[in-house]
């Protein structure tokens, strides 16, 4: 085993006929102008998949019309810009059909919402941790993983593969060679500060990493304090009513981004939580970034208005609100329940939704 335990995965590709239906349905997709799909096959898009709240999980039963209301709005959100799909399983599937286009919607067996932890990091590079159970049980977590790891392998999703152990909510990166994640990551891997950023850095193909203290003490993401606006500023939750904390986190980010513009973001957090987990409401920098768009959630809140506009003040990209209001309080919104895909795996993804 190499020093940072990276594998990568050589899947075989898909059955000869199921190749040939794909080819069929690509051909049609670009030259067919009598077949219009929602999805493209398009290089300047980037696909995001979600994952649906099975009927018959009992966990989120009373959240259920809340979690599919909001995917629903969420991929109408996206539709036109990104491409987006959900996976569902077969009992659930009637929740969605007749809300969305059929093609937005792809009949699998993920086993947890939450997608951007237990999938992988970095679209133009995925790697894949090992999924931590900090909220849930360790035998859990290899069970939500697992469920993952069947999805991916029966489409073909090439990506590389690490033992160490990361919730994916906990790499912040602007795609182009900057990461940022909290010093959990240390803590679940018994490493030190200088040897964590080495492995990430060779991992991620990263020049430069920041680690941070986390703002919270469960799960401890990364994405839930900043936002990269663009390549080279980025936006972080405005911490000044917890002064040192405030100064250690801007110090952090300043040492390790020199060339980097930071600018906070105003942020209101909610008391609540569930399970132990804290709300994600108020948190605005919990947004999904593609080529283009960033997807910024809200919360009916006073303050979301002055955290748009410093977002659209600080990019050059298309900022879309989704409000977020009705899944926030699980403790996690737009970035959490987004998986980001590109190139071969998002074309894959995309003309399986249409088959």
């Amino acid at each position: 085993m190499n020093p940072i335990g990276i594998t990568t995965i050589f899947l075989l590709a898909l059955s000869t006929s199921c190749s040939k239906s794909e080819d069929m349905i690509n051909t049609q997709a670009d030259t067919d102008t009598s077949i219009s799909f929602t999805n493209k096959v398009d290089p300047n898009r980037m696909t995001l998949v979600l994952a649906a709240p099975s009927i018959n999980d009992e966990y989120y039963s009373d959240r259920f019309n809340d979690i599919v209301d909001f995917q629903v709005n969420y991929a109408k959100a996206v539709m036109g810009k990104d491409n987006i799909v959900i996976v569902v399983d077969n009992d659930t599937r009637s929740y969605y059909e007749g809300r969305l286009p059929s093609d937005v919607i792809i009949t699998s067996n993920v086993y947890d919402i939450w997608m951007r932890d237990f999938t992988t990091v970095n679209p133009l590079n995925p790697v894949q941790f090992t999924y931590t159970w900090a909220s849930m049980t360790q035998g859990q977590s290899v069970e939500v993983q697992n469920s993952f790891v069947s999805f991916a392998n029966s489409f073909g999703i090439q990506r590389n593969t690490t033992n160490l152990i990361l919730d994916g909510g906990n790499i912040v990166d602007n795609y182009e060679g900057r990461v940022i994640t909290t010093t959990r990551f240390l803590d679940d891997n018994g490493l030190s500060m200088s040897e964590g950023k080495q492995i990430l850095k060779n991992l991620l193909n990263a020049t430069q990493v920041a680690i941070v203290v986390p703002d919270d003490e469960v799960l401890a993401h990364a994405d839930g304090m900043v936002l990269w606006a663009d390549k080279n500023t980025l936006l972080v939750n405005d911490y000044t009513e917890y002064p040192d904390y405030r100064t250690s986190v801007l110090d952090e980010l300043s040492e390790a981004f020199p060339e980097v513009t930071i600018v906070e973001v105003p942020v209101v957090y909610d008391d609540a939580s569930i399970g132990g987990i804290s709300s994600a409401c108020g948190v605005n920098l919990n947004a999904t970034t593609t080529f283009s768009n960033i997807y910024v959630p809200t919360f009916n809140m006073e303050h979301d208005q002055a955290a748009l506009q410093i977002i659209r003040n600080n990019t050059t990209k298309n900022v879309v609100p989704v409000n977020a209001s009705g899944v926030c309080a699980m403790g996690g919104s737009v970035r959490c329940l987004t998986w980001q895909l590109t190139g071969t795996n998002a074309e894959k993804i995309v003309l399986a939704a249409r088959d």
